[in-house]
């Protein structure tokens, strides 16, 4: 899995966003990236990387609430964390 976020020559922190859907990248992953809004998969080299303070705060991610087993390894910035589940 490869940073979705980076920094430009300039400085300046970049995101990477969905060339399909135009929401945040949540995994890029080799060779190819999935958008989880379409289904769809493409190339990393068609990731479009946009300067951080230019993307809106309702700009949301194009997977949510995706986890792994491993809450410390695993869980995601946007995603929620596990309940306890109660056997009856």
């Amino acid at each position: 899995m490869f940073n979705t976020e980076r920094k430009n020559d300039r400085g300046e922190a970049e995101v990477a966003i969905c060339p399909l859907c135009g929401l945040r990248v949540e995994f890029i992953g080799a060779p190819m990236v999935r958008c989880y809004s379409t289904g769809e998969t493409y190339e990393p080299v068609k990731i479009r990387w946009i300067q951080k303070s230019k993307i809106s705060k309702e700009t949301g991610y194009d997977v949510e609430n995706i986890r792994g087993n491993d809450l410390v390894q695993d869980f995601l910035p946007n995603g929620n964390p596990q309940e306890d589940e109660i056997e009856a």
